[in-house]
């Protein structure tokens, strides 16, 4: 089943109700979406599952492809009350296909920002969910602010769109200063992938001309052998060629694999992020826009590109499932 036959049951008048099809719900009451727990879950005939928490800056929890779970879910089964909480953002780190990271800060707790900054700690507004007919889809669009009273005013508009008969969800975000002041906007996309998606031997691949390694050089193209100690290791991939950025994550094990693109004039690095603790068992791949180590984090603004008053950043990525192997 694909985008077009999908589409062809509305023109046909085959589709009697749109949930058939494209089901949408609201939920409330969810323990990985924070305060208030509410979030929507979308079922796209031919294509994927997926939930979209607009309480977590509008990122993407559960993520389903014909029927195998693709997104890393983390050992804490409730978002918890408050950021000041104990651990701080890791502390409330529930995993999920998407916890963008900014805008206020990336990496490391720096200065009197904290780890990861506070978009996926952030309640989305004006959300509007709807559903498409040609292409028979769904769009959820939402803002989420990054301000304070006396300090910077961000605002971030996001769209995230899939269509029926396509394994494949693109988020697209349009960041605006309001404010009077120029502002760094650091931006990490923290794209998660767990089992059954991800097993010993997952291969990693990327067209990315230098792989720096933060730790030490493990093979980070390969996935390894479930370990019984606490630890990760990251990488750094940089210098695409173009505008065109891409990692391929493939899935022997389930026949599949995922492909991420971006805008590498936008996001010109992309982090890995290797968890193989057992009971952890996590692989991240991050497209950003400002470092997460080595000398250019002690840039102005740890490396994050400073916005204008009345200044607009677009970014985003597309993922997409596919069968079988990538090809060479």
């Amino acid at each position: 089943m694909d985008v077009a036959s999908v589409s062809e049951l509305f023109e046909h008048g085959l589709v009697s109700d749109p949930d058939a099809v494209v089901e949408i719900r609201e939920s409330i009451g969810d323990p990985h979406s924070g305060p208030g727990g509410r979030s929507y879950r979308v079922c796209l005939a031919g294509g994927l599952a997926f939930e979209v928490l607009s309480e977590r800056g509008l990122d993407i929890g559960a993520l389903w492809c014909r029927g195998i779970p693709v997104a890393w879910r983390s050992p804490l089964r409730a978002a918890g009350p408050d950021t000041a909480a104990a651990g701080g953002w890791v502390g409330r780190f529930t995993g999920g296909m998407l916890a963008t990271c900014g805008l206020d800060n990336i990496g490391r707790a720096r200065d009197t920002y904290g780890q990861h900054g506070t978009h996926h700690q952030t309640r989305a507004v004006d959300v509007v969910v709807r559903r498409t007919t040609a292409p028979a889809g769904v769009v959820i669009s939402g803002t989420v602010p990054s301000a304070s009273v006396f300090g910077r005013q961000l605002l971030l508009h996001r769209e995230i769109s899939s269509t029926a008969g396509r394994t494949a969800v693109t988020v697209r975000d349009t960041i605006v200063n309001e404010g009077i002041t120029a502002e760094p906007v650091g931006l990490l996309y923290h794209l998660n992938f767990g089992a059954p998606f991800l097993t010993p031997g997952v291969r990693v691949r990327t067209p990315a001309g230098r792989h720096v390694p933060r730790d030490d050089d493990s093979d980070w193209q390969v996935f390894p052998q479930p370990l019984d100690a606490v630890g990760e290791v990251v990488w750094e991939h940089a210098g695409f060629a173009g505008r065109s950025a891409g990692i391929v994550v493939h899935s022997p094990a389930v026949g599949m694999y995922a492909e991420v693109t971006w805008d590498a004039a936008v996001l010109p690095r992309c982090f890995q992020w290797i968890y193989p603790a057992r009971r952890g068992w996590a692989l991240a791949v991050e497209p950003a826009n400002a470092p997460l180590f080595g000398p250019d984090r002690e840039l102005p603004h740890a490396g994050a590109p400073v916005l204008a008053p009345g200044g607009r950043i677009e970014a985003g990525f597309t993922l997409v499932l596919h069968d079988g192997k990538p090809p060479r």
